[in-house]
């Protein structure tokens, strides 16, 4: 009845005939209305029984593009929880750093002396300003190979030569003004894998006695220069955040430095400390009206950080210092000094084991209007 009534029209039949060839076949007898009209209803139920297929693969395409989207929520989700649980975790180690940090420093004050200052008279007859330069301190390294010896007692060994170098060449340039510039690196990296309490209060621990130290060479300097400017920029190894992934670029060691300092410094009305208000990893000095930049460098190629800079801040400097290298190097860019400072720390043992040796030396500049007049290199024994 089927193949007959659809293929009708193909073997040019009219209904009337379409009845005597199905009746003589089943033995029915029935008129060629009653085919005509059953026909009609089963065209009209496969059409339905088409749009509902079709209906119904839309919506089963539609449930698996919501299943989709519904199971990359889940995988969000889930990275969320994952991210917040981190963030929880970083937060908790910052505020046990705080307290562990308010509370050494609460104690520490109430055990030390004020660090006195009396106003320098210095003759009217100065000409330009020394510039200290201090970088790759790395208070709490400990190595001891064939080309350096450091730790600890080394390192304020080295202040001290460092201190008594300046001064001796603050007579011989009878300058009245110095700026210093510490350029990261303040603490050694290997304490600060706080994966353990005690490695973390061991950072804290480090992070104050540096500061300390910086802070009784800054009142040195105060008492002997009219003027100390101090500026500073994070490096690398003094970040929170034990791992790379994890750091967040306003947290790190290097600002309880300057925090402590400030505190301890705060009767020296000569001593001046400089905001990095362009970016928290970049200096912009401006000194005797000249342009200076200073970068710890870990975020910087030396082909290419002069004109980075330059064209970052759209200002042409007269200098750009740099840390991070652990070696002396200076090169000039069109017009512009890159001058490169060693590491205060020297040679530990991962730079030995890279065949990285260099001399342990930090660098004093002579500026004057013009810009450089020379460089003191001040190296240690």
């Amino acid at each position: 009845k089927i193949r007959i009534c659809s293929n009708k029209a193909l073997l040019n039949l009219t209904w009337i005939q379409v009845a005597e060839l199905i009746n003589e076949e089943t033995g029915q007898s029935f008129g060629e209305s009653a085919y005509r009209k059953w026909f009609q209803n089963f065209a009209d139920g496969l059409e339905y029984a088409s749009e509902s297929q079709a209906e119904t693969d839309e919506i089963l395409l539609e449930l698996k593009a919501e299943r989709k989207k519904l199971e990359i929520a889940k995988l969000q989700m889930q990275d969320q929880k994952r991210e917040y649980k981190s963030y929880l975790r970083h937060e908790g180690r910052l505020d046990h750093l705080l307290q562990e940090m308010l509370a050494s420093i609460k104690e520490d004050m109430n055990t030390k002396k004020p660090l006195e200052w009396i106003k320098p008279i210095l003759k009217e007859d100065s000409k330009g300003v020394l510039t200290l330069l201090l970088s790759d301190l790395h208070m709490g390294m400990v190595t001891d190979n064939h080309w350096n010896k450091y730790n600890n007692d080394v390192f304020y060994e080295r202040l001290s030569q460092l201190t008594l170098e300046v001064l001796e060449y603050q007579k011989v340039t009878n300058t009245k003004e110095i700026h210093v510039f510490e350029l990261g690196d303040a603490i050694s990296g290997v304490i600060h894998r706080m994966t353990k309490l005690t490695e973390t209060e061991d950072a804290v621990k480090s992070t104050q006695k540096v500061a300390e130290a910086l802070s009784e060479l800054v009142s040195v300097l105060a008492n002997t220069f009219e003027t100390v400017h101090y500026y500073n920029v994070k490096g690398n190894h003094d970040r929170v955040a034990a791992r790379k992934e994890e750091e967040v670029k306003t947290e790190s060691f290097h600002s309880f430095i300057v925090w402590y300092m400030e505190m301890r410094l705060e009767k020296h009305e000569n001593v001046i400390f400089h905001n990095n208000d362009i970016d928290s990893e970049m200096i912009v000095a401006n000194i005797l009206g000249r342009d200076y930049f200073a970068v710890h460098g870990h975020l910087d190629g030396l082909g290419k950080v002069v004109q980075d800079l330059t064209m970052m801040t759209k200002r042409f400097p007269t200098a750009v210092f740099i840390g991070h290298y652990h070696k002396n190097y200076e090169n000039e860019i069109h017009n512009v000094d890159l001058i490169m400072n060693g590491s205060f720390g020297g040679t530990d043992d991962y730079a030995k084991d890279a065949r990285l040796t260099s001399k342990a030396h930090q660098k004093l500049l002579w500026l004057d209007e013009n810009g450089r007049k020379a460089t003191f290199y001040i190296k240690f024994n």
